[in-house]
């Protein structure tokens, strides 16, 4: 008795997404989540469609997305959704801009994210400039501390003026 059982749908990275339906038939959810825009291509493996837009959506979509229209040959265009309960807007987005990076979808090419070395050129100078704030802020605690620190005793002299004096003069 073999019990393999396969996930319903269309995987992206490790996201299964709902199986493709045509875009002239669907109908945006009321849920959050991201969206892909496919189109049949019998040279992507295991299913035959090739994402061409990843794209987010928030609650109650329907009112946003459905006024954007139907594109030209529609009918040869999919659409499958990654249902994210309970996502903000941020989360989403970067499931998204991931999705993006790694299937370099058709109609997004112009839209991908900086590339990694780029991403990590500027979290070193994001590094860098932590450092000197973090050094001009112990300086300056250091200064502040030397406030509060005992001072020595005032040098003795002899006062000018109209008092006696109660000390003797060294």
């Amino acid at each position: 008795m073999n019990q393999h059982f396969e996930a319903q749908g269309i995987r992206f990275n490790d996201l299964v997404f709902t199986e493709p339906v045509r875009l002239t038939e669907w109908v945006p959810p009321k849920f959050p989540g991201v969206f892909v825009i496919l189109t049949r291509d019998p040279n992507w493996a295991p299913k035959p469609f090739q994402p061409l837009w990843f794209g987010e959506f928030g609650n109650n979509a329907q009112h946003h997305l459905a006024s954007a229209g139907k594109p030209p040959h529609a009918d040869a265009l999919f659409v499958s959704v990654l249902p994210m309960l309970f996502s903000t807007t941020d989360q989403r987005c970067a499931v998204r801009d991931r999705l993006v990076w790694a299937y370099n979808p058709t109609l997004q090419a112009k839209h991908t994210p900086a590339a990694p070395s780029e991403w990590v050129h500027k979290l070193h100078q994001l590094e860098k400039k932590h450092e000197e704030q973090a050094t001009e802020l112990r300086m300056l605690l250091t200064s502040v501390a030397t406030m509060f620190e005992p001072q020595p005793p005032p040098s003795r002299r002899r006062r000018i003026g109209f008092l006696p004096d109660l000390e003797p003069s060294v």
